[in-house]
């Protein structure tokens, strides 16, 4: 893959796409953390294009259709992963093009999938691994992070 390739899927992430980790309350009530990184659009060649590059990566992504609710909304096409082995793939080959918040986002999330992965290789668990204090700072700096804003 050229970098002119990479380079333009970092400008369509910075540009429609959202880097970030969420919580959730599983059904046993227990406390989820689920990275996720994700890109919308309305023109399915730009998607397409992503979609390529992504599996030349080796990145898996899903891609839904979403049909606008609202006459005269364009169709949209969103393409998803909350895959952490998918998203250390995707961060470590595009980061090096993103800017500003997403650079700061892709940083942290990376860094969080990186060590959760190492994790779960050391410590082999029936269910879920137990997040620990690491775990949770780096869902706070990903929460928080945004870039400040210069003046004109």
């Amino acid at each position: 893959m050229q970098d002119t390739d990479l380079a333009w899927l970092a400008g369509l992430w910075d540009g429609e796409g959202t880097i970030t980790m969420f919580s959730h309350q599983e059904k046993n009530g227990s406390t989820k953390l689920c990275p996720t990184c994700v890109v919308v659009n309305t023109d399915i060649h730009i998607i397409n294009k992503a979609r390529a590059l992504l599996e030349e990566l080796d990145c898996k992504f899903v891609v839904h259709e979403y049909q606008p609710k609202v006459k005269g909304y364009k169709v949209q096409w969103r393409i998803t992963t909350r895959n952490m082995e998918y998203i250390r793939k995707f961060l470590t080959a595009v980061n090096p093009y993103l800017v500003g918040e997403k650079k700061a986002k892709g940083e942290i999330l990376l860094s969080y999938v990186t060590q959760r992965i190492q994790k779960m290789k050391r410590i082999p668990s029936k269910g879920s691994t137990p997040y620990d204090e690491k775990d949770w700072k780096y869902y706070s700096e990903i929460r928080s992070s945004t870039t400040t804003r210069e003046a004109p």
